[in-house]
């Protein structure tokens, strides 16, 4: 019920498998609590009705439960009635010393008589039809043993939307204190003829490492990542929780009551139940863990760069429009352009808000509303950059005197703080890229967490923004690119294993990996890539029959040890359509390699730099990029004699020249790879768009950042508590 604003930190524990939560039986489920509501009356030796419009939070009154909720809870609005549980919502005025309501409603909780940690915890009800009813049965933790919400975590089993009867939401809260929390949520669909309206029994079966929601014993939703910065994994859900029953008018999540929302409302419950697995030996919880004391101070990013150091510009600026003179609009979380924006408001109300335009050739963001954190307002840029030393440099200018913060998101360096005045000035700062990759350079125009309080509405021009690299006396920082000398000679072994196809019967996939392996997005999306694999006279041939819309869409690959050094990666490979094939050792950084591929069978090859030893993923992608011209199916590509071989510098006499000189690989700026995410663990996923999650084997996909800034849309976010 309490809900979250986006994230801006990664949660300390993502979760693995935990061996207890993975059990092979079925459960010896025994009751342990129930209130089947017989009688005339709500029995109190097992709730507690809740009364008024919000909380303390220390000396600080939290108004609307910290969701912008418009009732007062009475306990006149709760009863029981023909077996039933009724909590009701009215339209009434109510008064107390915080404030005057519209609204009254019901809510009760067991908190001063029962928790327990796992189990199943079930109830029958029947929710209210109407705009602005947020009916809810969740659960808080009893003690809080990691610390305040949310990093003890909360369990919504069920909540609804009352203009939404089809539907049903199901979230777990965790992470860190507020605000730097996060969540995880699903949606239950029901099917036709269905409806909240009706009596429908909604539970969660919760076991160490694993909570299951269901409705009318179906299956919808499994969750086995979590974590807490102040506890181990499974902690925060690892410790005894109570259970609330609520009907909230209003707030963000479904939006205030309209003049169609009929009152009074209400919430029937028909019983609630909890089990527990008589056959199950759980865990205590875990103890509660202080970050600041574990010898580790937190990762900032690299050092500062030396500003004294004779740097010289010797890049092109990697901004595009940088002065503003041909953007005319701009993109969001879900549609990037050029310039994109944030604003936290669109999913929270009381969130950070501006209105971006573009006057006098120069970007205006005209703050309406502050927020509560700096990466509330965003304006930002996606943007390639090679390894190396970078020039960040703006003009800007604020109305009102106040602190803008810089980041170039997903590179690792230090967050960066600017004092900005009533004059237009040039803002300047250095940065050291250590890996290639596509990032974004985000500018927080929000209000920090300490920052004063600005009166509000105030507008900020920004102008010039440059990106560049540089390098001292005119000398790069960045790596070589082995590509620009000739004169390689190898030296080492093949890592590939059976590049010559010699071996290789059967392939391997993104759930079960072999040593050759294969993933085709259309197994995950309808329209995506799909290629069939096969071994025809000793090669690889790859039959496209759908070529998608990305080029990481049909994949071949194979896990690979590399030492640091440089290496040559080669290959033999013909198409039946003339077409890009893009190759990149993922994960290692050293970007993704074109190769424009012809009818006949040639030699091609790329080096590269490998600064970082580790297990990466040769991966030869052989879907359609965006730009690339669309080809008809289906045909077919060869490919042979794949190796990866150190080499070194030789001499520059003496050298035998190859008698077929080998294509060389056009390396693109380094790119994003494949979207996989990387959990701390290093386990990879990819999440399709249909929100399918795909676990992928070590070494696939690419850990380079995926989203724009920090602006990934939340469904819904805010503050709330309990007590």
């Amino acid at each position: 019920m309490k809900k979250t604003m986006f994230s801006t930190v990664l949660i300390s524990a993502l979760a693995v498998p935990f061996t207890a939560g993975a059990e092979e039986h079925e459960p010896n489920w025994q009751m342990t609590w129930q209130d089947e509501f017989e009688g005339n009356q709500l029995d109190t030796s097992k709730w507690r009705i809740d009364i008024g419009n919000g909380f303390y939070d220390g000396d600080e009154w939290i108004e609307g439960w910290g969701n912008n909720e418009l009732q007062s809870y009475q306990e006149d609005n709760v009863r029981v009635e023909d077996g039933k549980l009724i909590l009701e919502a009215r339209e009434e005025s109510v008064g107390d010393d915080k404030g005057e309501y519209d609204y009254t409603s019901g809510k009760v909780l067991t908190d001063e008589s029962f928790s327990q940690a796992y189990g199943r915890f079930e109830a029958s009800m029947k929710l209210p039809e109407g705009q602005g009813y947020w009916p809810a049965f969740w659960m808080m933790p009893q003690d809080d043993i990691y610390g305040g919400w949310a990093a003890s975590g909360e369990i919504d089993i069920m909540e609804n939307r009352g203009s939404e009867t089809d539907k049903v939401g199901a979230a777990i809260h965790y992470g860190d204190l507020w605000p730097q929390n996060t969540y995880s949520e699903e949606v239950y669909q029901f099917p036709e003829g269905q409806s909240t309206t009706d009596f429908n029994e909604y539970a969660i079966e919760w076991e160490p490492g694993e909570i299951r929601w269901y409705v009318n014993d179906e299956l919808y939703s499994t969750k086995t990542e979590w974590g807490t910065k102040y506890g181990e994994y499974p902690a925060p859900f690892d410790q005894e929780f109570h259970m609330i029953l609520n009907l909230a008018v209003g707030g963000w999540y479904g939006g205030e009551p309209d003049e169609t929302t009929e009152f009074p409302g209400q919430v029937e419950v028909d019983y609630v139940r909890v089990y527990e697995d008589a056959d199950a030996e759980h865990p205590p919880p875990g103890e509660w863990i202080d970050p600041d004391e574990n010898g580790e101070p937190e990762d900032d990013g690299p050092p500062p760069v030396d500003e004294t150091k004779n740097w010289e510009e010797i890049g092109e600026n990697l901004i595009e429009d940088g002065t503003f003179d041909t953007t005319t609009e701009f993109g969001d979380e879900n549609d990037s352009l050029v310039w994109n924006v944030f604003n936290m408001a669109d999913h929270d109300p009381n969130g950070g808000t501006a209105d971006f335009s573009i006057v006098d050739n120069k970007l205006q963001a005209t703050v309406n509303q502050v927020g509560w954190n700096w990466y509330h307002i965003q304006l930002m840029q996606d943007v390639s950059v090679p390894a190396g030393t970078y020039k960040l440099e703006f003009d800007m200018r604020s109305d009102e005197e106040r602190t803008i913060r810089t980041e170039l998101t997903g590179a690792g360096y230090r967050q960066i703080e600017f004092e900005v005045n009533e004059e237009m000035e040039t803002y300047e700062t250095y940065i050291d890229v250590a890996q290639p990759g596509d990032y974004s350079l985000l500018f927080g125009l929000g209000k920090g967490v300490d920052d004063p309080e600005l009166d509000v509405p105030y507008d900020m021009h920004i102008d010039n923004v440059r990106l560049v690299e540089v390098g001292i006396d005119g000398e790069s920082t960045g790596p070589e690119d082995p590509n620009d000398s000739d004169n390689w000679v190898e030296s080492g072994d093949n890592l590939i294993e059976d590049g010559t196809f010699d071996t290789t019967t059967e392939f391997g996939d993104e759930n079960d990996g072999l040593v050759w392996n294969v993933f085709n997005m259309g197994n995950y999306e309808q329209y995506a890539g799909a290629a069939d694999f096969s071994i025809v006279n000793n090669e690889l041939k790859a039959t496209v029959n759908q070529e998608g819309w990305e080029w990481w869409h049909i994949q071949f690959m194979q896990d690979v040890m590399v030492p640091e050094g440089i290496y040559k990666i080669g290959f033999d490979m013909r198409s039946e359509e003339e077409r890009d094939v893009r190759v990149e050792l993922t994960g290692s950084g050293t970007g993704i390699h074109t190769f424009d591929v012809g009818n006949d069978m040639q030699s091609y090859e790329t080096y590269v730099n490998v600064v970082n030893p580790g297990e990466f993923t040769l991966m030869f992608g052989l879907g359609r990029d965006g730009d690339d011209p669309e080809l008809d199916v289906p045909y077919d590509i060869h490919l042979d004699n794949v190796r990866i071989v150190e080499v070194e510098k030789g001499n520059d006499e003496g050298q035998e020249e190859d008698v077929d000189e080998p294509v060389s690989g056009q390396p693109s700026h380094p790119g994003k790879g494949a979207p996989f995410k990387e959990d701390e663990d290093g386990n990879l996923y990819l999440e399709t768009g249909n929100g399918e999650k795909i676990s992928i084997p070590a070494g696939k996909g690419n850990s380079h950042a995926e989203n724009p800034g920090r602006g990934n849309k939340p469904d819904h976010a805010g503050r709330g508590n309990n007590n």
